[in-house]
């Protein structure tokens, strides 16, 4: 049984395959549901399916139709009353709610229960098998702005609530520091983000932007000062379908950098940030112009390649080299553009054996 090894927010862990030019693989999180009968069994497949291959962080996350059930599950909060009724099976076909007339929401209505679910995790790693040191647990954390925006279905709602919801993301985040420490790693996650800049008119972008940042940077800085965070920018995938179409990087690029202008004067370190450059229904742009965005990408922020299609692989290679191209520098590691939670097995061994090559793949990029 390998020796438990974490790391911090330096990367120490995969540190060693960055420097002989090799890139980690990062898995946003989910796996089909067929593969997760047991958190063991969930964390071992990661691990079994990527040899020779650093990873940053091991995941275990619950069901990927977790917000879904905590959506139905607001049903049963006493200070909410139902706006829409909805079984989920697509974006226009979710619940949302408002609050009743007189009341008010408390954190613990709000509760994604992740640190119970994190204890249990942490107890099952002791049980794995691995030659290798083991990255730190990845915790999936969604971003509070996104709950409320799909609790209530309006940002300008979303906005109103938006403290009691951060109260009850940073709740479960404080709780699982001061048992684990920097034995787990953060993964923010938010489609919301780049589906408000998506419907919102270029003219004004700049202070969308800027007010997203904000938000994001608020979380990160009411979090444990030595956590280490990771952001995953995400265009959504119900049903293996996207939120809304990509056609390039600006919005993604806009806001990290609005990001990392925000955690600087918060002297908070900027988390390596997730960029997906793919969808369930769209491959990785083989266009040199979609990826052109990234020469504007502040130099210190690691990034990570969500373009690993596993129904395209070598548009998936070709993307790389575009990326990378466009960096100047390689990335940190290759990434699916989400979980593989509504992938088949198959779909989702292929996609990881393509992370793994890629991983490895050689590029005329010069070296981090």
């Amino acid at each position: 049984m390998s020796t438990l090894v974490f790391s911090h927010a330096s990367h120490e862990y995969f540190d060693a395959a960055s420097s002989e030019d090799v890139r980690a693989v990062h898995f946003v999180g989910s796996l089909p549901a067929i593969l997760t009968g047991d958190y063991h069994t969930t964390m071992q497949w990661f691990l079994d399916h990527t040899p020779d291959t650093a990873l940053t962080g091991l995941p275990c996350d619950p069901d990927p139709r977790w917000i879904i059930d905590w959506l139905d599950g607001l049903a049963t909060v006493d200070a909410l009353e139902p706006v829409r009724t909805g079984a989920s099976a697509d974006y226009d076909d979710m619940p949302t709610y408002r609050l009743k007339r007189g009341r008010w929401l408390e954190s613990e209505d709000l509760s994604l229960g992740r640190a119970a679910h994190i204890d249990a995790v942490m107890a099952a790693r002791t049980q794995l098998h691995s030659d290798r040191d083991f990255p730190p647990h990845q915790v999936s954390i969604p971003n509070p702005y996104d709950l409320s925006l799909f609790t209530f279905g309006t940002p300008t709602a979303a906005v109103t609530h938006l403290p009691v919801f951060r109260q009850a993301v940073l709740d479960d985040v404080h709780t699982i520091h001061r048992q684990h420490g920097n034995q787990v790693v953060y993964q923010l996650e938010t489609p919301a983000v780049l589906a408000t800049l998506d419907r919102t008119p270029r003219p004004l972008w700049p202070a969308a932007v800027r007010a997203l940042a904000k938000q994001v940077a608020r979380v990160l800085a009411d979090g444990p000062r030595e956590a280490t965070w990771r952001i995953h920018l995400c265009h959504g995938d119900l049903g293996h379908q996207p939120l809304f179409a990509l056609t390039d990087l600006v919005p993604a690029v806009q806001f990290l950098n609005a990001l990392h202008h925000q955690l600087r004067r918060l002297r908070i370190p900027m988390p390596a940030a997730h960029i997906p450059m793919c969808t369930g229904t769209q491959a990785p742009s083989t266009d040199l112009r979609f990826y052109r965005a990234l020469r504007h990408l502040r130099r210190d922020i690691d990034v990570i390649a969500g373009l690993v299609d596993e129904t395209h692989p070598k548009d998936s290679r070709t993307a790389l080299g575009l990326v990378e191209t466009e960096l100047d520098r390689p990335v940190l590691a290759v990434a699916a553009a989400c979980g593989h939670g509504r992938r088949l097995v198959p779909d989702a061994v292929a996609n990881a054996a393509l992370a793994c090559e890629l991983a490895h793949h050689t590029t005329d990029t010069p070296a981090r």
